[in-house]
């Protein structure tokens, strides 16, 4: 009875501050509260030793509601430009250095270079909703806005005989809210995408897709794609989130393992034999020759694997 009482205020406090800030009622910087994730550790260590002890449902209740009271404060009196820097001054980008007098359109693309086999693309986009197709005949990239409110700027570089990609997404309208971006990849070439996001709604089917290696860091977000059979020997994926909902559709007959180190997160994963802890397979894993690896980190999110 406990534990559902502290997660039920969890899951209040998260509800409520998700519905609010995408009804534009308040703006919460999620980005601002990452770093204070190493809290949700003492806080489960209270939980620990306060439970079975007298007055233990109390203390449990009221560390609970002070730290998210301190979650709150903090995601409330943070600048708005703290959502966006964080996203993009990331491990590769830092936006101030390539953005600052970068022309922005509403269209962007590479032609495709059939010579081209092996291609890097990272995509930075902040607030909003997001496409992804593998549909691209005449170009290896294209990103198009739907509306006239998201701006984009690219860049590519040959490196090691490789093209790298990097496109940076951003609002243009005074709103926080943008219209949807389209992201559309060429089918014949193996990728590494980097998939940077803020608060958004992306969805995709990747099903065509060959990568090598998928990373994703994204907070407060929805995620529905849909993949394909994996068609390299590791097929690579990393996940960073928090807040968030991720949805991945995955053919039956692909070999997955899984790796999480989540906090307070419900992963549901459909057809794995075994679920050990932080570790979940499907039966054909091991024997495999090819097979997509998932490493998931991060806090509060609802991680679910289906399979069709």
């Amino acid at each position: 009875m406990e534990n559902k009482i502290t997660s039920g205020i969890w899951f209040v406090f998260i509800g409520v501050v998700l519905l609010l800030h995408n009804l534009d009622i308040i703006h919460f910087n999620f980005w601002a509260i990452i770093k204070y994730w190493p809290l949700l550790i003492v806080i489960a260590g209270v939980n620990l030793i306060a439970q079975d002890k007298l007055y233990g449902n109390y203390i449990k209740i009221g560390c609970n509601l002070l730290f998210l009271g301190w979650i709150l404060y903090v995601g409330m009196s943070a600048s708005k430009a703290d959502w966006t820097e964080p996203l993009y001054n990331n491990k590769y980008i830092n936006i101030d250095n390539t953005d600052k007098d970068a022309t922005l359109s509403d269209l962007v693309q590479i032609p495709f270079d059939s010579a081209m086999k092996e291609s890097a693309l990272e995509f930075n986009g902040g607030a909003g909703k997001f496409e992804m197709k593998v549909e691209e005949k005449n170009n290896l990239v294209s990103a198009r806005s739907k509306a006239n409110d998201m701006g984009m700027s690219m860049k590519t570089a040959l490196e090691d005989g490789k093209q790298k990609v990097v496109i940076n997404a951003k609002p243009t309208s005074k709103g926080k809210k943008s219209d949807a971006v389209l992201l559309n990849l060429h089918a014949d070439v193996r990728w590494n995408l980097n998939l940077n996001y803020g608060a958004a709604n992306i969805n995709g089917d990747l099903s065509t897709l060959k990568f090598g290696h998928l990373e994703i860091n994204t907070g407060a977000s929805n995620m529905n794609l849909t993949l394909g059979l994996p068609q390299v020997h590791n097929s690579k994926i990393d996940i960073a989130t928090a807040a968030s909902k991720i949805h991945f559709r995955i053919p039956k007959e692909a070999a997955i393992k899984v790796e999480y180190t989540s906090i307070l997160s419900k992963n549901s994963f459909e057809g794995f034999e075994t679920n050990e802890s932080g570790i979940a397979k499907t039966a054909n894993y091991d024997e495999a020759e090819n097979k997509f690896n998932i490493e998931l980190e991060g806090a509060a999110n609802n991680f679910t694997i289906t399979r069709y």
